[in-house]
Parts: C-alpha cells; sequence; structure tokens
C-alpha cells in the first residue's frame, strides 16, 4: 500500500513538473511581416522586393484581403470574388510605399485600412453606377435621390472651398494637440488613443484617404480607421470623440463668422 502510494505520488510530482506546450500563434501578421514591410519599401533592388513580396509579405497580404472582404462581407456585386481580390492586392501594393515607418503606427493596421477603404470604394462605385442607369428611365427618381443626398450632406467640409479646408484642418489638429497637453483636461486613456489617432489621420490623410468617394464613405473609413488602431469599439470611440468633436465645431463655428 505505502509502496503503491508512493509511486503515485511520483508520477503525480513528474506530470505538474512537464513542460507545457507551447501555443502556437495562428495570426498571420507579426514582427516578420512588419519588418519585411520596412524592408520592402526601403530597398531599390526590384530582386529583393520580389524575394520579399513573394515570400513573406503576399501569403500575409492573401490572408488579410480574403478574411477582410468576407468579414465585412465587402462585395462588389458586380464582381467575381477572383476579381475584386486581385485589384485589392493590386491596389494595396500600388500604396505601400506611402506608410511612413517613422510614426507609431503598425504596417497590419495602415494596410488593413488600405484595403477596407478600397473595398468600400468600389461598392460605392457600384450603387452610383446603379443610380445612374436607373434615372435613364425615371428622370423623377434620380432628382428624388440627389435631393436626399443634398438635405443629407449640405452642411460639409466637401462643399466648402480649399483654403478654408486647409485652415479648418490645420487649426483643428492644433486644438486636438492642445487638448492632449492640457493636464486640466483629465483625459482618459480612451480619449488620448483616439485624440493621437485622429492627429495621424488628419496629417497623413491623403496618403489613407484618397479622394474616392462619398462622405458615407468617408465617415465610414475614419471609423474603421480609429477602431483598427486603438483596439476599442464602436461605442467607445464615439464617447471619446464628444470633446475633439465639441472642439472641431468650436473652430469651425469661429472660422465661418470671421
Amino acid at each position: 500500500m505505502s509502496e503503491n502510494t508512493g509511486t503515485t505520488q511520483e508520477v503525480v510530482v513528474k506530470k505538474k513538473r512537464g513542460r507545457k506546450p507551447s501555443k502556437e500563434r495562428k495570426g498571420y501578421f507579426y514582427e516578420e511581416q512588419e519588418q519585411a514591410v520596412v524592408d520592402y519599401i526601403s530597398t531599390d533592388n526590384i530582386h529583393e522586393k520580389n524575394r520579399i513580396f513573394n515570400t513573406i509579405l503576399k501569403p500575409a497580404f492573401t490572408k488579410m484581403i480574403e478574411s477582410i472582404i468576407r468579414r465585412y462581407r465587402l462585395y462588389p456585386p458586380d464582381e467575381e470574388f477572383e476579381q475584386t481580390f486581385d485589384d485589392t492586392m493590386s491596389f494595396l501594393v500600388a500604396k505601400l510605399p506611402c506608410f511612413d515607418p517613422t510614426t507609431n503606427y503598425k504596417a497590419y493596421s495602415y494596410c488593413g485600412t488600405i484595403c477596407k477603404n478600397y473595398l468600400i470604394y468600389k461598392i460605392n462605385q457600384f450603387s452610383k453606377n446603379q443610380k445612374r442607369n436607373v434615372s435613364y428611365d425615371n428622370p423623377e427618381a434620380e432628382f428624388s435621390n440627389n435631393l436626399y443626398d443634398d438635405i443629407r450632406y449640405s452642411y460639409t467640409d466637401t462643399m466648402m472651398e480649399k483654403p478654408f479646408i486647409v485652415e479648418l484642418t490645420g487649426n483643428t489638429v492644433e486644438g486636438i494637440k492642445k487638448i492632449l497637453e492640457n493636464k486640466n483636461e483629465k483625459l482618459t486613456e480612451n480619449d488620448e488613443k483616439v485624440g493621437n489617432a485622429l492627429l495621424f489621420l488628419m496629417t497623413n490623410w491623403e496618403e489613407l484617404f484618397a479622394e474616392m468617394g462619398s462622405n458615407k464613405f468617408n465617415k465610414s473609413s475614419i471609423l474603421m480607421f480609429i477602431k483598427e488602431t486603438t483596439g476599442m469599439n464602436t461605442k467607445e470611440v464615439r464617447d471619446s470623440m464628444k470633446i475633439y468633436k465639441k472642439e472641431y465645431n468650436n473652430i469651425k463655428f469661429n472660422l465661418i463668422n470671421s
């Protein structure tokens, strides 16, 4: 009895001391891929670019694009999946040199945002073409749609003159910086994350969001970008956006009235 008990205890001890197998990471974009993006845009050697892309980036980008299309259901109705995938991959590669490795943002977030924006743009373009085709048969329908859009977006930055937009954007960037630097604001961690994401977005607008789409497209893109870079959900982003939205509205009001 005693010998058997001792043997059993010994086995149990050995099991406890045994090393647990390491969990295999199931993702597709890690440190190797982040560095590969930097190496890809840094080298001028075409053979090295091809090697980096084919061996490291292409497999990761393939999974990224397929995942985004299926997860967000971004299927242009007039295209086969292969065409949508190929077009998105080509667009991503074309925009890859615009990524700035000196920022604190990950290449993963940048590439994901580029893909989502492009897919939303393609879907919006399809919707616009559908409206045009319908209008040929029913001119009144086109008038109604345009009237609705005019009412919905009647007071937007895109309708103002460019010098105003430049000044508004610059003043808003400075306003956000002051909020982040003001110790009396008592910002939460989420508030700071959103503020820094907005600064990055507004100072890198041309690289991240080319002029390709409607106001609805831009709003969707901004929300997705902030959620992606901060790791926050929609409600958290909207709550932390309030202080910056108030600052933006004040700046805009003062510019208009001056």
